[in-house]
């Protein structure tokens, strides 16, 4: 499962929705201006959140997105594998290096498979929820009163 932009912004998306804690619709400019991205991106994002069951769209004048569970009950792993389009973070090339028939041995594939199996379940006990209540001392993703502009970024953790 390969991370990519689309599940980064799949997943501060999500987040800034569950913060926002609104019912009515939130229009995608609104919530691009609140994680600082293309709209135009974030669309295709909001898409495949709306595909895998995650958001709900409304068209129309009073349209835009909504959760459509709690943040509690979405996962990143829910979000990720949403946002992306294959499941592996490795792709064995074993037909360029001849060893197909030896594959399923190969302690490459073996330590990688590991590696994966170890993300999914972090990301699958990972909740947006648990993200909203972390103290990690960022500025959390809120939409000021009528000022989509003015909506706080979350910052990446210092180290």
């Amino acid at each position: 499962m390969k991370l990519t932009m689309s599940s980064e912004m799949g997943i501060h998306a999500v987040w800034f929705l569950a913060a926002s804690n609104r019912k009515e619709p939130v229009l995608s400019s609104e919530i691009a201006a609140g994680i600082c991205v293309s709209e135009t991106y974030l669309i295709k994002v909001l898409k495949r959140l709306v595909k895998g069951k995650l958001l709900s769209s409304r068209k129309g004048k009073k349209g835009g997105y909504v959760l459509r569970k709690t943040a509690a009950e979405i996962s990143l792993a829910d979000v990720v594998s949403s946002c992306e389009e294959t499941s592996t973070i490795y792709e064995c090339s074993t037909e360029v290096r001849g060893c197909v028939e030896q594959s399923v041995f190969c302690p490459v594939r073996a330590a990688l498979a590991r590696a994966q199996q170890a993300m999914v379940a972090e990301l699958q006990r990972t909740s947006i929820g648990d993200l909203m209540s972390s103290d990690w001392g960022g500025t959390r993703p809120q939409p000021a009163a009528g000022d989509a502009a003015a909506v706080s970024q979350p910052d990446p953790p210092t180290q």
